[in-house]
């Protein structure tokens, strides 16, 4: 880009730096994209002078280059204010859309948005699940091992993260990050949506009603869904292109079968690495096969219990220390009590046919319902 293109958005952006105080010296300088009239903090703009280059030695380092510019978002968040439904699904659609708007908020003129090259992008699907269900589909996870993947994972009650050098996995619920994360920067952004309807539009609306009516609607459609998102990082596209690609080189087929053999991989280690067993005749086997006969016979035993009994009254019954001695034997062998075939059969588990994949029946391919309370239009947050 021409620099003094990138000088003058560089001007706009707030600039972040740090000083050595002793020498004088600048140790970093960060520009980031705290873009005037932008209702999303994840916009990100940075002008950038330097670039990793190979010195001679074979060494990467950041050389001075031409100047270019680094622009990321949520463009989902972008386009509607939050990200529970109605995200795009035409990748070079949603990239032109995302350059557009960042025009809009510099009053610049970028380069055609066909020649910027893709360093990142997050194929995000969602799936219509009751909270019940998604408490047990991770409750399941929790419970196998993931060895590619276990460097760094993270496993929380309603979300796991998978990070990986060319690939990131992430499940998690929406309704609890919705509402930990961004319920209280969209009742914000609603608000001022309301405000300006009643006094440019001379709109007659209650505002807080109004307002709390919407997010009810939202934070009720978020906890009714999954979501699974893949980050397709940069060096995944170096690898299969030789380089970032343009944007014209990316598909969308690229990019969704990159996201299905993800997931495909992730979930067959994990059922490989070790397949949750709940029926009678499977658990004593595999307790047999990993802790022997006699101590297998006991771990049996405690399973039985907890199966037909609760797990406060086994608590009661056991010593705190067998306990949990106990039960964490049972988790790493594989083993759940929940939905066994002593009291429920398997098939009466809310999640015995879930698979999140785009051929599970609850997975969300339709555009969400035209309803007024679910209506949350960027067009209205750009007025406003």
């Amino acid at each position: 880009m021409p620099f003094e293109l990138v000088k003058h958005i560089e001007q706009q952006c707030i600039c972040r730096s740090g000083v050595d105080l002793a020498s004088g010296a600048m140790l970093y300088e960060i520009f980031t994209g705290e873009l005037s009239g932008s209702w999303d903090s994840r916009i990100r703009v940075v002008p950038m002078f330097q670039d990793w280059q190979i010195n001679k030695n074979g060494v990467s380092q950041l050389a001075p280059s031409r100047p270019y510019l680094f622009v990321e978002a949520s463009v989902h968040k972008a386009m509607m204010g939050h990200n529970i439904y109605g995200g795009p699904t035409v990748f070079a659609d949603s990239c032109a859309f995302l350059v557009n708007l960042v025009q809009q908020l510099l009053e610049v003129e970028l380069p055609d948005v066909m020649k910027w090259t893709v360093h990142r992008v997050d194929v995000a699907h969602v799936y219509n699940l009751r909270p019940a269900a998604i408490k047990e589909f991770f409750d399941s996870i929790s419970l196998r091992n993931f060895p590619r993947r276990q460097k760094k994972a993270a496993k929380y009650d309603m979300a796991v993260h998978f990070p990986g050098k060319t690939t990131t996995v992430k499940f998690y619920h929406k309704g609890a990050e919705f509402k930990a994360n961004d319920f209280s920067r969209v009742r914000h952004f609603i608000k001022t949506i309301f405000n300006y309807k009643n006094l440019h539009e001379g709109a007659d609306i209650n505002i807080k009603e109004a307002t709390e009516k919407k997010m009810k609607a939202l934070q009720r459609l978020a906890d009714n869904r999954l979501r699974v998102e893949v980050e397709i990082l940069a060096d995944k596209f170096q690898y299969d292109f030789g380089r970032n690609p343009k944007l014209s080189e990316v598909t969308d087929e690229y990019l969704l079968k990159i996201h299905d053999k993800e997931i495909e991989r992730l979930l067959r280690e994990g059922k490989q690495a070790m397949d949750t067993v709940r029926t009678t005749q499977a658990v004593m086997t595999r307790l047999q096969n990993i802790y022997g006969d006699a101590k297998g016979h006991r771990l049996y035993g405690f399973w039985c219990a907890l199966c037909t009994l609760n797990e406060n009254v086994i608590r009661e019954k056991y010593a705190k220390a067998t306990y949990f001695r106990n039960r964490k034997a049972l988790e790493e062998a594989g083993v759940s009590w929940r939905s066994s075939d002593i009291h429920v059969t398997a098939n009466d588990s809310l999640i015995h046919d879930f698979s999140p994949t785009r051929l599970d029946r609850r997975f969300c391919n339709l555009p969400a319902r035209n309803r007024p309370e679910f209506a949350f239009s960027r067009n209205d947050l750009l007025a406003a």
